[in-house]
């Protein structure tokens, strides 16, 4: 039987205004994704004591919890409608009432109801002007709920700010008290952005963006050409590296850098030589949580950064020095105007005579993938060579996607796992196969060769 508990919040204010940038960024991410935007919705389930969260939980620990974060993350309660002109903005309600969905289950189908549950919340598209952000459900066994389960759109937040959202989350399950909030709210920093200080910003990070745009290719892939006959639009492949997560932690504890770089080294270098091309020029998604009052705060902050990387003339350890640095440029240049940096783009497209293609991106989806490795030389290449007959390769047919080229590293312990979103007009199979294991032995090779100095 499921039935539904509303839940009335009280919030300390309400009001209308601009999305910020990092808002701007994902509602482009879903619009491009329309109609398959409930891809990028995002949940989880929490198991209440299976997790040693509490035991005998109350149903109004769960309606107390969905008050509390609520009331205290405005994004929870913010939703996007068109303004007169069109453009989107931000509503931020005081006030409301929110669902909760319970369903009664057995001891031993609750752990089933509860995935069950969490496909339901999760799979409809958001009605982004009037559906709170939040969706809700509770598995109940007799008087005690067992699961707890959370859905919220990705306007909510993002990766960054997931993780402070279920901190709080697990600690009103607990009953435990929250901390005062500190930093800044998503309507706080649309305010802040819209001032003279956030127009520098922004200006000082376009500055970055023109030098770069003004010099490289215009494109990133030679002309597209006919999708091969059978192939669909677009191609999802991951590959899953045991021995390529082992070269890439010794390849980052050798030349003392973050993994991530590492491997967005070796995709560049890839790029280069599949497109002819001396530089990639890639879109990596930056955080902006290392920015002040952005550490905890549970709303959209990632914006794309530029990242271009010369990479047709070196071997992979030398292009790795050259990554980590192009990337620290891309972090510290990756807050600005979305709209600003359309009218740029446009710009420099009409003075060079054509279209500045930025369909090339990388999001590294880990949450340590930053932290530069203290040592790798541990990792033997025996031990390498011996884990490379476990490299699977697993392909997804897509209809629809929001770039060309759209590398993600995914979060699985013990391998390198990753997910090339690729245009088969630009990238048919064979060349999306090419890539990833041409990433693959391009991190072995250099992984399991003597260590020489980078230059």
């Amino acid at each position: 039987m499921t039935e539904r508990t509303l839940v009335e919040f009280s919030g300390s204010r309400g009001g209308v205004c601009a999305l910020s940038w990092g808002q701007v960024a994902i509602w482009r991410a879903i619009q491009r994704m329309v109609p398959d935007d409930a891809v990028l919705n995002m949940s989880w389930v929490t198991d209440l004591e299976g997790e040693g969260i509490s035991s005998g939980t109350p149903l109004s620990r769960i309606t107390d919890t969905v008050r509390t974060v609520v009331e205290r993350h405005e994004s929870l309660r913010t939703r996007v409608r068109a303004s007169d002109d069109g453009a989107p903005q931000q509503v931020l309600a005081a006030t409301g009432t929110i669902e909760v969905h319970v369903v009664d289950a057995t001891a031993g189908t609750a752990a089933a109801q509860a995935s069950a549950l969490q496909a339901r919340l999760t799979d409809p598209a958001y009605d982004y002007p009037r559906e709170w952000p939040l969706r809700v459900g509770a598995v109940r066994v007799g008087d005690v709920v067992t699961h707890a389960v959370f859905g919220i759109c990705h306007l909510v937040t993002d990766r960054g700010g997931l993780t402070a959202l279920v901190r709080d989350v697990v600690l009103c399950l607990r009953g435990e008290p929250l901390a005062a909030a500190q930093d800044r709210q998503p309507y706080d920093q649309a305010l802040h952005q819209q001032s003279a200080a956030g127009r520098r910003q922004s200006e000082k990070a376009l500055r970055y963006w023109a030098r770069h745009l003004e010099t490289v290719a215009l494109q990133r892939f030679p002309e597209a050409g006919e999708r091969p006959e059978g192939e669909p639009p677009f191609w999802a492949a991951t590959l899953s590296s045991p021995a390529g997560d082992l070269a890439v932690t010794r390849l980052a504890g050798r030349e003392q850098v973050s993994t991530s770089a590492v491997i967005l080294a070796a995709a560049a270098v890839q790029l280069a030589r599949q497109t002819g091309t001396g530089a990639a020029v890639l879109q990596v998604i930056v955080s902006n949580r290392f920015r002040p009052g952005l550490a905890d705060s549970v709303g959209p902050a990632s914006q794309d950064g530029l990242c271009v990387i010369e990479a047709g003339d070196a071997d992979l350890p030398a292009v790795i020095g050259r990554t980590m640095q192009a990337s620290l440029q891309a972090y510290l240049h990756a807050q600005y105007d979305p709209a600003a940096l359309d009218d740029l783009v446009a710009a420099i497209g009409a003075a060079r005579g054509g279209e500045v293609d930025l369909s090339v991106s990388f999001n590294d989806r880990r949450f340590d993938a930053q932290t530069p490795v203290a040592a790798g030389e541990a990792v033997t290449a025996a031990a390498i060579e011996t884990l490379l007959p476990a490299t699977a390769l697993r392909w997804e047919r897509v209809e629809h996607y929001g770039a060309r080229y759209f590398l993600h590293v995914n979060a699985v312990p013990g391998s390198m796992d990753l997910t090339l979103f690729a245009d088969t007009s630009v990238l048919p199979a064979a060349a999306v196969e090419a890539h990833l294991r041409g990433i693959e032995a391009l991190l072995v090779s250099a992984a399991t060769a003597p260590a020489t100095v980078s230059a």
